[in-house]
């Protein structure tokens, strides 16, 4: 496994789920439940869902609705040979050849498309 961090970006907006809903990501529908779950917007229409325990422990908070990723914590990923399905906290996700499976701060596996994983992640 080799180990990178998040590169300084931009603040991004997040909420918490205030009620269980289905999220539409990149890598498929996600489950967020009210109360436990946040939601972050990447971007127009692109979406992902962190527990709350973990978000709070990636992610500072600016106000407004806005955080920011934090810089100081090493992920480690490894890159698939093959298409598999990934077995995340919030629910199952294809991968793809060339797909990074990152491992978090509480061990939780997420797929990131090499070319999102190459502008967001640096070497560690």
């Amino acid at each position: 496994m080799r180990e990178v961090r998040a590169k300084d970006a931009p603040a991004k907006r997040a909420w918490l789920a205030e009620s269980d809903a289905r999220v539409d990501t990149e890598h498929g529908v996600l489950q967020a439940r009210g109360g436990k779950d946040y939601v972050l917007a990447h971007g127009p229409g692109e979406h992902s869902v962190i527990r709350k325990d973990i978000f709070e422990a990636m992610y500072e908070p600016l106000g407004g609705g806005l955080f920011r990723e934090r810089t100081d914590i090493i992920f480690r990923y490894f890159t698939l040979k093959r298409r598999v399905v990934v077995q995340t906290l919030e629910g199952p996700q294809p991968a793809m050849p060339g797909d990074w499976i990152m491992q978090g701060v509480k061990g939780e596996l997420w797929p990131v498309s090499p070319e999102k994983a190459r502008e967001k992640y640096e070497p560690a």
